[in-house]
């Protein structure tokens, strides 16, 4: 697990504590906004992972909670980095695999993959992450960006 805590840089975690509720889409727009910010990704990949997610959902219901890995084409990444959104009010996503049933999102990690095939060893890994409760019970709760890398590590 530790590379992939070293792919989710400080600079890339958003907390969204906003009053106002936010919606899948300027979720997702938010999270690439930091990573093309960031140089991780090409301008490109704002709308890419937009038009995937919309083809391709990609939300999870965990025993934690709900929880979005968003990601798309390596063409859009010019180095290969994990963004991770933290939301106190909930994110409705479409579930993988079955996109009639809503997800209440409160994490989600946007993947930018540079070499294609990583990518299934890096959804694994986020995987493995994920089913750990008590670090994602404990993510949701941190304050700022390094109790979030420390809860990871």
């Amino acid at each position: 697990m530790s590379e992939l805590v070293k792919m989710i840089n400080q600079k890339n975690i958003v907390f969204f504590d906003e009053p106002v509720n936010l919606d899948k889409e300027q979720l997702l727009e938010k999270l690439a906004c930091r990573l093309f910010q960031n140089g991780y990704v090409k301008e490109s990949y704002i709308q890419a992972i937009q038009e995937r997610e919309a083809v391709f959902p990609t939300g999870l219901n965990t025993t934690t909670y709900g929880i979005a890995i968003p990601h798309t084409d390596s063409k859009h990444v010019y180095e290969a980095t994990i963004a991770l959104g933290i939301v106190k009010t909930p994110v409705s996503f479409q579930e993988m695999g079955a996109e009639e049933v809503e997800v209440p999102v409160r994490l989600v990690f946007m993947l930018a993959i540079k070499e294609p095939e990583k990518q299934l060893e890096t959804l694994q890994a986020v995987i493995s992450l994920i089913e750990d409760e008590g670090k994602m019970q404990a993510l949701v709760q941190v304050a700022d960006e390094a109790a979030v890398l420390q809860q990871l590590n």
